[in-house]
């Protein structure tokens, strides 16, 4: 278990939750396997239009096509763990939350491993991405420098969608990572609803939020700049607060009770699977992660799989896998076509145990180096008082 212990995320609170790293390790994967599919099918349209296995290739289709969810599964995470501590405090008479220290320890944990990634993606538009004519911004101009920092220095901050209404350039997935920050900013305000005593009332508010901004999000017209901003998926957030507050309050399940929430755990994910092409998904999907969160904890199977060393150490890379799998897909997937089989179905298959493999092996690597050391608490302090003793 060595390797684990090398590649296991550094907490820097004593109440670390391993099921909430397997449930990561489920949205991680469910989001990669969307990619594959949806970058495979560009690749090998050729077999995607020849009928080879017709009905496989409905099946993987829909299986697949729903790891597109798997970002919402994120923003409730994120919900759960910035409003536990604030869920604590006002709930469990626990200690304040330093909200100097919530913000430095945002920026301290997230900000270098991004800003190592964009300094990547600039130096990928140099290297690679200006020698094919498919990105004419770059190939065609000697200014490409110019666009490529036009594009990603809104990334740097924050603001490509407000910017350009559309997902950053070279990398579209950090669109969540904008709506991440966003969520972080107001976190600290919103928390505030667990200042209400009363249980029922306090839920109630919560609740009555999630179904008013799921309703808005039905009702209006669609625009970039709600829809992939926290207006649009604020919802998800709030899921994972009413489940902070639920979980702090709740008691423990029998045996009877953790086997019905195992069966609640399959069938959410069933009916997002199968639901995901009519309008109701928008209005049952924040409950159905509701459930796979409740299940994380409340299930016999769900904690035992979600506990296991491994699931749990590749759910803690997942920051690090989330903003290069969908680079490292678009490229090795020109390395593992060779293995195409004609099938469409079999080619997306084999084409995601392969490159799924690939990418954690790889992204543990860069884990280790670009984003593990910055989980140290105090890390940019021991920074600080080395430069000063350089100087002096």
């Amino acid at each position: 278990m060595k390797l684990l212990s090398h590649l296991s995320r550094i907490t820097s609170g004593g109440n670390f939750l391993p099921q909430i790293d397997g449930l990561r390790f489920i949205a991680i994967v469910w989001v990669i396997a969307y990619h594959v599919w949806q970058i495979g099918s560009y690749h090998f349209s050729s077999s995607l239009n020849n009928g080879n296995g017709s009905e496989g290739t409905r099946v993987i289709n829909t299986l697949f096509s729903a790891g597109r969810w798997g970002v919402q599964l994120f923003f409730a995470i994120s919900g759960f763990i910035l409003g536990l501590p604030f869920a604590k405090q006002y709930l469990c008479n626990g200690p304040p939350v330093n909200i100097k220290k919530y913000f430095v320890r945002r920026i301290t944990r997230l900000e270098p491993p991004y800003i190592i990634h964009l300094g990547f993606l600039f130096l990928f538009c140099c290297l690679v991405l200006r020698h094919f004519p498919t990105h004419p911004a770059l190939y065609y101009t000697n200014e490409w420098a110019v666009y490529a920092w036009a594009h990603i220095f809104p990334s740097l901050i924050y603001s490509n969608g407000f910017l350009f209404q559309t997902h950053p350039y070279p990398n579209v997935v950090l669109w969540s990572l904008e709506v991440e920050i966003q969520f972080y900013i107001l976190a600290p305000w919103m928390a505030s609803i667990f200042i209400i005593a009363r249980k029922e009332f306090r839920r109630s508010l919560i609740v009555s939020a999630i179904l008013m901004a799921t309703l808005i999000g039905i009702i209006v017209p669609p625009s970039y700049i709600y829809v992939f901003s926290l207006a649009g998926n604020i919802q998800y957030f709030l899921v994972g607060f009413l489940f902070c507050d639920i979980y702090l309050t709740s008691t423990s399940a029998t045996l009877s009770q953790r086997k019905i929430w195992d069966f609640l755990f399959l069938l959410a994910f069933s009916l997002i699977i199968m639901l995901q092409s009519y309008r109701i998904i928008e209005l049952m999907l924040p409950w159905l992660i509701f459930t796979v969160l409740a299940s994380a904890f409340k299930g016999d199977f769900c904690v035992r799989f979600l506990r296991n060393p491994w699931i749990v150490t590749i759910g803690g890379m997942c920051y690090t896998i989330y903003m290069y799998h969908w680079i490292m897909i678009s490229v090795l997937l020109r390395l593992t076509e060779k293995l195409q089989t004609h099938v469409f179905w079999l080619d997306i298959i084999i084409q995601f145990a392969v490159l799924s493999v690939m990418i954690i092996i790889i992204c543990a690597f860069l884990f280790s180096i670009f984003e593990r050391p910055f989980m140290k608490k105090d890390w940019h302090i021991k920074l600080l008082k080395a430069m000063r003793g350089i100087k002096t």
